[in-house]
């Protein structure tokens, strides 16, 4: 029988716990960006009893809340360091979440959870943009490229992916949408240089810390006067849209990011779109007319070419 207790053995061992890792990683990820797709349907039942405004505040207090109560215990220096040093740039990626989340739900009153999920997926091509203007970043042709076609399908997404006429209002409502990828992509670039010099975790919960802050903003006697009323299935929508789609969430992304090469959890969002558009149908029966087919894998092809 062959003796397994030589040299070879623990590097044979680490490899394995490696590979078990990478998998657990991966099957999180996975998770994440199914959670990140059925959050657009979460958001387009929730609108329907209160208001994006409204929303925002009910997804963000607790988002806050919990962050406080993960962060300040155990890592009290570290995050009034952080507050103390760069407080300004983590107040507005704060404010960039909060500007994200109401423009996509008051894009989503007009525009389907699953084109939603699309226009989001543009959030590469915004950062690009900005990352060329205000970080210097190379101008390649390849990117520019993939800019032009990452647009062109989301005109044929827009014009045609509906299956009906687009009125003045419909793109109305999907320029607002599109203020929520590059509201993402201004978080990017800010945040580009915190997690070049603080944890990427630490990071996000204090930034989600100032969104809670300044979504009591969208807080008003009347709409804390209707929450009694508000069915249980909304409460579990908004909490999962706080725990699971933004605390767990992020843990995962930023965790996952200390363990595997950037670019390959990066390339878990081209699966959110998936998810978004599938789901919107089975659950709210939005329609996939092959034009929507077409334009989703045009405009992810453009995005892949901004990305490789």
């Amino acid at each position: 029988m062959a003796d397994r207790s030589g040299p070879g053995a623990p590097g044979i061992r680490r490899v394995r716990r490696s590979s078990a890792g990478a998998a657990l990683w991966t099957g999180l990820l996975v998770l994440v960006a199914f959670l990140w797709g059925i959050s657009f349907i979460a958001i387009k039942y929730a609108i329907e009893y209160v208001t994006p405004l409204e929303l925002v505040a009910m997804r963000y207090v607790p988002v806050a809340l919990t962050f406080a109560v993960m962060l300040v215990p155990t890592r009290r220096r570290q995050v009034w360091h952080l507050v103390r040093t760069d407080g300004w740039r983590v107040a507005l990626i704060g404010l960039g979440g909060v500007l994200y989340n109401v423009s996509l739900g008051l894009g989503e009153t007009r525009v389907a959870a699953g084109t939603a999920s699309l226009i989001i997926a543009l959030n590469p091509a915004f950062t690009y943009v900005l990352a060329v203007v205000f970080l210097g970043e190379r101008f390649t042709r390849r990117q520019v490229l993939g800019l032009t076609v990452a647009f062109g399908g989301l005109f044929v997404i827009v014009r045609w992916g509906s299956g009906r006429p687009v009125t003045v209002d419909d793109a109305r409502y999907v320029l607002i949408t599109l203020l929520a990828p590059a509201w993402w992509a201004v978080n990017n670039v800010v945040g580009k240089a915190l997690v070049a010099r603080h944890p990427p975790l630490l990071v996000s919960g204090v930034s989600m810390m100032f969104a809670g802050l300044f979504s009591l903003a969208f807080v008003r006697p009347s709409f804390v006067a209707q929450l009694p009323s508000l069915p249980t299935a909304f409460w579990w929508v908004v909490l999962s849209l706080a725990w699971l789609c933004t605390v767990f969430a992020l843990s995962v992304w930023f965790g996952a990011m200390e363990h595997m090469p950037a670019g390959r959890v990066a390339g878990f969002v081209y699966l959110i779109p998936m998810f978004a558009v599938a789901f919107s149908h089975l659950l709210l029966d939005e329609p996939i007319p092959p034009a929507l087919v077409i334009g989703a894998a045009i405009l992810v092809g453009g995005v892949w070419l901004i990305n490789r």
